[in-house]
């Protein structure tokens, strides 16, 4: 049974409306439940959300019965404060459980509530806000912060996009290194599904994985051979620690695949999948394509191609992305294309699986316009240039500044001295702000390893500065709504004196 938030406020607690947060704290967590707070006195935007989170979280559920779980808006809370501050779950779970303003949003008292959330009850329930939901609810968020504005600013919306690397905080991939990641890993699953299935072989597998480690750090260490000049000998002194360990691993995923195929015949049914199967199967087929290259490499002195390779065996949607920047050669991770406005909100991302800028230029507007329909102008970077880029944006919005790649000839540099173009490129360095404020609150790198938890991830990032971003323009109108009180009081009083 799991619903939205309890009506009842309980003995103690204060609604969520009448929270009194400090306007002077600079702390990322205040400013995220100001955003929160001018959510949720917005009565068709909670329903909208309320609705959303009804609906998508755990669809398969019936959450009209069974134990009482975790309420929605509690989950929705608690994942923003993870991004907003970038923290792990643990102080996440200190949060939860000592901060008085963050208790007060959850629903309880700081006091008088002696609820505690357990570290792994708040781990399974913020995983379960997918990326669609959080994209919603992002969109929700931006058109409230647009609402705060005045008609003038919000009548038309000048938009920038750039481009930045979401690092998976992987090691430095060499082939032993995701040979031995691969085997080890097989040989765990095979060994733990083994035990379960009472069938014998698997008691030392542990002393196995011990030996993986020595022979890979054998082939590692031969690498620094000194016999570089005499290319038989050196090969020999190479290759022999490299056959050892490849041999040795052989062996291993040969007694896994029979261990595999007896589990598989007691299945129910042959069309009965078996999620632990099938990630030991990768496992094993990861393990035999490092060896194929392995032996390509050393033996025969052959090249792998770039598109062939692995980046972790973990993480296999790890990309080797090297854009060129001074100090910083090579990234590991995934590409995120993001627009923003502006105000400083982000409107929309696009993960670019495989893909380059000029790949994703025209889909993030064509997208983006979709929901804000105000939106007229808009910047990129060279990288995004093409010929057909050029002409497919104009098509969408009034300015576009795209700067062309290479020399400009005469016609691309009247191009870019017209109005239009320098009216959508004005301000075009303000996006590598709300870059480095996504990196700062958990863009820098994604911590969880699934394809589906890094999407959310970003996602839940992007939603956690919106949110920050909404409170600053709360605070800063609430400051200049008690100026203005204040001036008015001294001018009458003034006024009444004379």
């Amino acid at each position: 049974m799991r619903i939205y938030r309890d009506l009842q406020t309980k003995i103690g607690g204060i609604d969520i409306s009448k929270i009194k947060l400090d306007e002077n704290s600079k702390d990322d967590v205040h400013r995220a439940l100001f955003g929160i707070q001018a959510l949720y006195n917005n009565k068709k935007a909670m329903e909208r959300v309320r609705k959303l989170l009804v609906e998508k979280v755990a669809p398969d559920k019936d959450k009209n019965n069974g134990r009482p779980g975790m309420n929605l808006w509690n989950v929705l809370v608690l994942g923003v404060i993870r991004l907003a501050a970038n923290i792990d779950y643990c102080r996440v779970r200190d949060y939860a459980n000592s901060h008085r303003e963050v208790r007060g949003f959850l629903g309880l008292s700081y006091l008088m509530d002696d609820k505690i959330f357990d570290l792994q009850t708040i781990k399974d329930n913020v995983g379960l806000l997918t990326k669609e939901i959080l994209d919603e609810i992002n969109q929700i968020v931006v058109k409230i912060g647009h609402e705060e504005l005045t008609e003038k600013q919000k009548s038309e919306l000048k938009t920038k996009a750039d481009s930045f690397v979401v690092k998976t905080k992987v090691e430095f991939p060499t082939d032993i290194g995701l040979l031995e990641d691969a085997s080890t890993s097989a040989i765990r699953g095979v060994a733990k599904m083994a035990k379960e299935a009472n069938i014998q072989g698997w008691r030392q597998s542990n002393s196995a994985i011990t030996k993986i480690k020595k022979l890979r750090f054998s082939a590692q260490i031969s690498k620094k051979s000194h016999t570089k000049d005499d290319k038989e000998k050196h090969l020999k002194k190479v290759w022999k620690p490299h056959e050892k360990l490849i041999n040795f691993v052989k062996k291993k995923l040969k007694k896994a695949k029979e261990v595999i195929a007896e589990i598989k015949e007691g299945l129910k049914t042959p069309e009965e999948t078996n999620p632990k199967i099938e990630k030991v199967e990768y496992y094993v087929a990861e393990a035999e394509k490092q060896i194929d290259q392995i032996t390509s490499r050393v033996l025969n002195g052959e090249t792998i191609p770039h598109s062939e390779k692995t980046f972790s065996v973990y993480k296999p949607y790890t990309e080797w992305i090297n854009k060129g920047k001074i100090g910083v050669p090579v990234e590991l991770g995934v590409r995120l294309c993001i627009i923003d406005d502006q105000y400083g909100f982000i409107l929309n991302h696009i993960i670019m699986y495989n893909q380059t800028d000029d790949k994703v230029a025209v889909q993030i507007i064509e997208d983006t316009i979709k929901i804000f329909l105000n939106i007229n102008s808009v910047s990129f970077d060279r990288g995004f240039h093409s010929k057909e880029n050029q002409e497919d944006c104009k098509k969408l919005v009034t300015k576009l500044g795209m700067p062309k790649k290479g020399k400009l000839s005469e016609e691309a540099k009247k191009l870019e001295n017209t109005e239009d173009f320098l009216n959508a490129r004005e301000g075009h360095a303000g996006i590598e702000s709300s870059i480095n404020a996504l990196q700062v609150h958990g863009c820098d790198f994604c911590p969880d390893y699934s394809k589906e938890k890094l999407e959310s991830y970003i996602s839940l990032s992007i939603l956690g500065r919106n949110f920050m971003n909404l409170g600053d323009i709360i605070i800063a109108k609430n400051r200049k709504r008690r100026n203005r009180k204040k001036y008015t009081f001294a001018y009458t009083t003034l006024a009444n004196a004379a």
